[in-house]
């Protein structure tokens, strides 16, 4: 007995520096985590918070989760892991929102292109008609060009503003854009009809993402079903037998368990969200 124990503690000895070293790198991808997502994400989404608020709500959002977790579990490892995931879902949640407002962002981006065209014809420079724009268009565009606006008016070029504007959009819907109105101002030509073929094509485009979206529907319900079923009877095996699943998160074996049904479970929903994804 005392040879084993001296074995064990050995062996945490030299487990120490290696634990600590991991630690500390996961303590510090968490910190880097945190400041692009205050400092770039979500004001990028003009999301804007308090990096002393921002911390005080990840604490109590932790604590909460894994004080549920433990109490329903009846488990201190399963909550301390639960509140260990918490630790991410602000940076999930801020690259989800991010997500959405750009696809807003595509989505106005035709209509966008036709009013300034539009604009263009009936005689105004660029940028006034980028202004008229940023005082009529809804949020999010409306945001992104009074952004533009305000960028020019503190020394910014308008080239340099309508970038930064590319680089908040992204995608190749801004690219065109951008290629459009960098070709027009160097080169010459009418940016007018440039502009409003740009709107018809990525209105094609649009129309053609939206049928792709409409025919892949099953398919990713179908996906969704097959992800959430094994969660569902697992909870439901917990209900029906306590005693007998209390294994599962109480044994190394029903650790190792949990661990292959995690990684399946992530591998599956990658490889079905792979095969239903088509790009346009």
């Amino acid at each position: 007995m005392y040879l084993a124990l001296g074995a064990l503690a050995i062996a945490l000895c030299l487990a120490a520096p290696a634990t600590v070293a991991a630690l500390g790198a996961w303590a510090a991808r968490l910190h880097e985590s945190r400041r692009v997502t205050i400092e770039q994400q979500l004001p990028e989404a003009f999301l804007f918070i308090d990096s002393n608020r921002y911390a005080l709500l990840l604490a109590g959002g932790v604590i909460a989760v894994s004080a549920v977790v433990t109490v329903v579990t009846r488990n201190g490892l399963l909550g301390g892991m639960a509140g260990a995931l918490a630790l991410l879902l602000p940076a999930a949640a801020a690259r989800r929102w991010r997500l959405h407002r750009r696809r807003a962002l595509v989505r106005q981006l035709p209509d966008c292109l036709e009013l300034l065209a539009a604009s263009l014809r009936s005689g105004l420079a660029l940028l006034p008609a980028i202004q008229h724009l940023a005082q009529h268009q809804p949020a999010p565009m409306g945001q992104e060009l009074t952004l533009v606006i305000r960028r020019y008016r503190l020394g910014a070029t308008l080239d340099d503003a309508l970038e930064d504007l590319q680089r908040r959009i992204g995608g190749t819907e801004a690219a065109l854009f951008m290629t459009a109105v960098g070709v027009a101002r160097q080169l010459g030509g009418n940016l007018s009809d440039v502009l409003a073929r740009l709107s018809q094509t990525l209105r094609e485009k649009q129309a053609i993402e939206g049928k792709i979206a409409a025919l892949t529907a099953q398919g990713r319900l179908q996906a969704r079903i097959v992800g959430l079923l094994p969660l569902a009877l697992l909870a439901v095996m917990m209900r029906m037998e306590p005693r007998a699943m209390r294994l599962m998160y109480t044994t190394p074996q029903g650790w190792a368990a949990l661990l292959v049904l995690v990684v399946l479970e992530i591998s599956g929903l990658l490889l079905l969200r792979r095969l239903v994804r088509i790009d346009v």
